[in-house]
């Protein structure tokens, strides 16, 4: 097992430390099962993944599944070309959608460019919203490099038109 073929435990002081043990380990149960008598078997292999299925237990509690959630969308005066959507959690800035993937509805505007900051969408739209009712919706990208996540990378759902808190007066 080469070291390289295992994916991170992620930012851990220890990280790679961790990679190379379990490297060797796995290493190890490959030679054993590689032996004539073995057949392909290792009986060092069942208590191996004994171990790491408890370290999966151990963490399964904490790692978030949690879908990131649309919590509001607005429109204020102090940007009458600007729809807020805000999320209930930090959105990943490396997963921007495209402007295509939201629509802006019964005032009828083009976005033309999507900002991520923090649990905040901005959507700038072609021209001014005024007064009155207006919708926007979210289609997910066929890319997954282009859809709305979390940081760790649960997928924001997709909404058709829903209504925006609009208090341009």
């Amino acid at each position: 097992m080469r070291v390289e073929t295992l994916p991170s435990p992620g930012l851990l002081s220890n990280g790679i430390r961790i990679r190379i043990e379990a490297a060797k380990a796995i290493s190890a149960i490959e030679i054993n099962a590689g032996i004539p008598v073995n057949a392909g078997k290792a009986s060092s292999a069942g208590p191996l993944k004994g171990f790491f299925d408890a370290c999966s237990a151990a963490v399964a509690d904490f790692v978030d599944v949690t879908v990131p959630a649309i919590v509001a969308r607005s429109a204020t005066p102090s940007a009458t070309s600007r729809i807020v959507l805000t999320y209930g959690e930090g959105l990943d800035k490396g997963h921007l959608p495209a402007v295509g993937d939201f629509a802006v509805t019964v005032q009828a505007r083009t976005v033309t460019k999507v900002t991520i900051d923090g649990p905040f969408v901005f959507l700038d739209l072609s021209a001014p919203l005024v007064a009155g009712s207006v919708s926007v919706a979210y289609t997910q990208n066929a890319s997954a490099t282009l859809r709305l996540q979390d940081e760790t990378g649960n997928q924001a759902a997709s909404f058709t038109a829903t209504a925006v808190t609009n208090t341009i007066v």
